[in-house]
């Protein structure tokens, strides 16, 4: 995998960075930022939903389901002691040709994204100060 790399960009603003990519992460004005991008528990949430959406479009795709796109609206709330994400709730549109009854396999899929399944098991975080 690429480097990420994050960089402060002023108050609580930082810039993440990856083969040449970037993105403002920042938390909103009630919570001290400027509110100039998300703030990394949407963040967290949106990579879980942009993950599952594309494991979800390409099932479509290579399935030649074609009338409509795949979308993803998500609502998360937290959860106190430690302060977390609680529960994440995804809904999944899917093109208007997708048969009713290939939706079971579709969310076998879509559950086996990437980020889906690293927050099932959830890895070790080696947290080094230098």
């Amino acid at each position: 995998m690429d480097l990420i790399s994050i960089n402060r960009r002023g108050g609580k603003a930082f810039e993440l960075r990856v083969r040449g990519h970037a993105l403002t992460v920042d938390m909103s004005k009630e919570e001290g930022g400027a509110d100039e991008g998300m703030n990394p528990v949407e963040l967290l949430a949106g990579s879980l939903g942009a993950c599952i959406a594309i494991m979800a479009q390409t099932y479509c795709d290579s399935h030649g389901y074609t009338d409509g796109e795949v979308s993803a609206s998500l609502t998360l709330e937290l959860a106190n002691d430690p302060k977390r994400v609680g529960t994440i709730v995804i809904d999944l549109e899917l093109p208007n040709d997708f048969p009713e009854d290939r939706k079971p396999a579709i969310k076998r899929v879509a559950e086996l994204c990437p980020v889906h399944e690293t927050l099932k098991q959830m890895p070790t975080v080696d947290l080094e100060i230098v």
